[in-house]
């Protein structure tokens, strides 16, 4: 009965052994500044190395593989490849799906982190990063009746604004929300046509934008500020009022 209490708290030996070998090559990838297009060291020379077997090592190496950190190929060395949104927006997804996090949650965060974000793109953003901004919402504003155009012009807004600020972590998660993004833009235009509200979304796409262009960094997160309070309400009171007609009185 004790071994069997030691066997379900302790992990077991091949599991410490592929944490070993993840900690190693995490530690290898730091130490060697290896990026993308990088290969890793074979199979053979880890095992070896670290004396651990390969399948130790192959499952080490199907872990990073799954963090989005290497490629794996039959026959070829574990390579890094470019970070991208997918497994942030896994987590995301996931908690959306199981009820730890909702429509507010997520318009929330979007809310801080876009507001940042057109704060430091009215301060970096190049002049053909403006010039692309500026080409957009003339764009979105002939295409305000094509919604999936318009749609995909507001996406697009929203990913040079990311790149605009210079710091590559806004884009990762501009491309991690990207499918909740779409989500919620869409809709929101649905609630703004109902009540003929799209002049208004419009007008402060096009005022984050002038700010932007300006270098207004104040200007530029009150715009956003603004487009995010009136996304809140205009998204989310149908499903409180829907909620309240749901609970009844009380």
């Amino acid at each position: 009965m004790q071994a069997a209490n030691e066997d379900e708290v302790a992990p077991s030996k091949p599991s410490r052994l592929v944490e070993q070998v993840i900690a190693y090559l995490r530690d290898h990838v730091a130490s060697e500044q290896l990026r993308p297009g990088a290969r890793l060291p074979s199979e053979t020379t880890i095992s070896e190395t670290l004396g651990v077997s390969r399948p130790v090592v192959r499952e080490a190496m199907r872990t990073l593989a799954a963090t989005g950190l290497v490629e794996m190929a039959v026959g070829k060395r574990a390579t890094i490849v470019p970070v991208d949104g997918t497994m942030m927006s896994r987590v995301i997804s996931n908690a959306v799906l199981i009820g730890q996090a909702n429509e507010r949650d997520i318009l929330e965060l979007r809310r801080g982190v876009e507001i940042a974000m057109v704060v430091l793109a009215a301060q970096h953003r190049s002049a053909e990063q403006a010039a692309e901004l500026e080409s957009i919402v003339v764009d979105m504003a002939r295409h305000i009746d094509d919604a999936e155009r318009y749609l995909a012009l507001d996406l697009r807004l929203h990913v040079t604004l990311a790149e605009a600020t210079g710091n590559p972590l806004y884009s990762l998660l501009i491309d991690a929300l990207r499918q909740l993004i779409l989500v919620a833009m869409s809709t929101g235009r649905e609630r703004w046509s109902e009540i003929r509200g799209l002049d208004r979304v419009q007008e402060l796409h096009e005022q984050i934008v002038r700010a932007v262009v300006a270098g207004d960094p104040a200007a530029a997160a009150a715009a956003m500020a603004q487009h995010f309070d009136d996304a809140l309400t205009v998204i989310l009171a149908p499903l409180a009022a829907k909620s309240e007609a749901t609970s009844g009185p009380h």
